[in-house]
């Protein structure tokens, strides 16, 4: 019995000249109890799907019919029956997790005396009883996902839909998630539906959607998907220099569809069933090996067979550039809201020429640590020097050297590409012909 069933499904945005096909004659089947993975790049029109079947959307199509409800006609008598996670889940900040709750049961008609019950199973589920009371806007970025999936839990779902649930959480959350998931779908027999950034979350369902502009390059399950590649892919191993000086040129050779940074090594795709043929200097490096293939190396050659990508040379990254100069200088930095301390005696060092990662779970203090770098907080002690300016003293001259992009990156909705780049330019004082000739470079 299939819980999703679609002929020729078809979507657009727009009217003439502005018309977008987002959907192009999708056709799909989903078994009860199944998971199903949408995987595409941006663009692709997989939140778009989602909300389709969500019945949000009018849709065209001959045949759209999910837990036996035909949409559109049958699009409310739906609602009861699926539970959707968009990506930008709509918890209130200011209430508790329990009244953010406490609405969503509201909202789906919950009685109060099942309520409880429900509660505290939910909340067993994501691990958030000991944070009943706290507000959401409180939470760690994983832990308001984790309350979000429960709001969409809290009438239990037969069809569960969900748009990259798991985007912008930390490595445990994002386990935690798919625990819950999973048992959703072992215990009570619920179909899911997700759209995904994550190879390894696709390749843990039963079957693989791969969207690119708006059309079905291949579906089956992980191992159908990359079984053609199997043969295609190599690995460049313990390679003494940092990959990514050599990663820009193997993915300039003949026949190299992709290239990934693998640990110390390089893993190398290629059109043909033959190593990459490594000449001149780049013999000194060994023989890549052959390795298995993977769902994210169909992903890639599928999408590089539609579209070859066009390749940006990128000078190499050398060790004797390096002048030693320091950028980045943190000493003992601590940083307390109230009695919460955020950031406890952080002291490191970044020097010219290096990408330095900080690393942690969510609510770890890699934003508080940042924003201070940035001059928007300041420190409740310790020291920070960047490109040679105390940020106590010189906030305002150290932002003019910094880039900063945030986790919810400030654009205008209603400017276009253009004027957003105009408008930034223009706030970081560029000249207009030095303004002109780095919007040609960004675009």
């Amino acid at each position: 019995m299939d819980a999703v069933l679609v002929r020729n499904l078809s979507k657009s945005f727009g009217k003439g000249t502005g018309r977008r096909d987002a959907l192009k004659h999708i056709s799909l089947r989903l078994p009860v109890g199944s998971m199903t993975a949408i995987i595409g790049p941006d663009g692709a029109g997989k939140t778009t799907l989602l909300r389709l079947l969500a019945g949000i959307l009018m849709p065209i199509a001959d045949e759209i019919r999910v837990l036996d409800h035909v949409l559109p006609r049958e699009a409310l008598a739906l609602q009861s029956r699926i539970g959707y996670m968009p990506q930008r889940f709509g918890l209130y900040e200011d209430l508790t997790v329990e009244e953010n709750l406490n609405l969503f049961a509201s909202l789906h008609g919950i009685s109060h005396t099942m309520r409880e019950r429900r509660f505290n199973e939910l909340l067993a589920l994501t691990a958030l009883g000991p944070f009943r009371q706290r507000q959401a806007g409180q939470l760690s970025g994983g832990m308001k996902q984790k309350l979000g999936l429960a709001c969409t839990l809290i009438h239990p779902p037969q069809l569960l839909l969900l748009d990259e649930a798991s985007v912008g959480v930390d490595p445990i959350s994002r386990r935690e998630l798919w625990s819950i998931i999973h048992q959703q779908v072992t215990r009570q027999n619920v179909t899911v539906l997700l759209s995904t950034a994550y190879m390894d979350e696709a390749e843990r369902c039963d079957h693989v959607i791969l969207l690119h502009e708006g059309e079905i390059l291949a579906q089956g399950s992980p191992k159908l998907l990359a079984a053609p590649l199997q043969g295609h892919t190599f690995l460049l191993e313990d390679i003494p220099t940092a990959p990514r000086n050599l990663q820009s040129r193997l993915a300039q050779m003949p026949g190299v569809v992709d290239t990934v940074i693998q640990g110390d090594g390089l893993r190398i795709v290629m059109q043909e069933s033959q190593p990459p043929r490594l000449q001149d200097d780049l013999a000194s490096y060994g023989v890549p090996r052959a390795v298995p293939a993977r769902l994210e190396d169909a992903f890639v050659s599928l999408l590089f067979s539609r579209s070859p990508r066009h390749v940006v040379a990128l000078p190499p990254h050398r060790d004797d550039s390096h002048d030693g100069s320091t950028i980045v200088e943190v000493i003992d930095l601590c940083r307390n809201f109230g009695a919460f301390a955020a950031v406890k005696d952080l002291s490191f060092t970044v020097r010219k020429g290096e990408i330095f990662g900080l690393l942690g779970a969510n609510g770890a203090g890699k934003s508080t640590t940042f924003r201070m770098l940035c001059g928007l907080l300041p420190p409740s002690s310790g020291a920070l020097l960047v490109a040679g300016l105390d940020l106590r003293k010189a906030a305002a001259a150290a932002r003019a050297r910094i880039g900063y992009v945030s986790q919810k990156f400030a654009l205008y909705g209603t400017l276009s590409v253009q004027q957003n780049l105009s408008f930034f330019a223009t706030a970081y004082g560029l000249s207009k012909q030095h303004r002109q000739e780095r919007i040609r470079w960004a675009l």
